[in-house]
C-alpha cells in the first residue's frame, strides 16, 4: 500500500472518530433529540429538559 493511501485512510478514519464524538457529545449536551424520540414528544421534551437544567442549577 503506497503512502498516500495510507495517509488517505488514515485520515479518514480520523475524520470519521471526531464526527462520531462530535455527534455524541451534542446528543448529551441536548443540542440534538435523541433518535428514538418521536415528534410527538415534543412538550414531554421541553419538560425533560427543563427538569434536566433544574437538576444542573442544584
Amino acid at each position: 500500500m503506497n503512502k498516500l493511501l495510507k495517509g488517505y485512510l488514515i485520515g479518514k478514519a480520523i475524520e470519521i472518530t471526531i464526527a462520531g464524538t462530535t455527534l455524541l457529545v451534542a446528543k448529551h449536551k441536548g443540542y440534538l433529540p435523541e433518535m428514538s424520540q418521536v415528534s410527538a414528544d415534543i412538550p414531554n421534551m421541553e419538560r425533560h429538559k427543563k427538569a434536566i437544567r433544574k437538576r444542573l442549577a442544584r
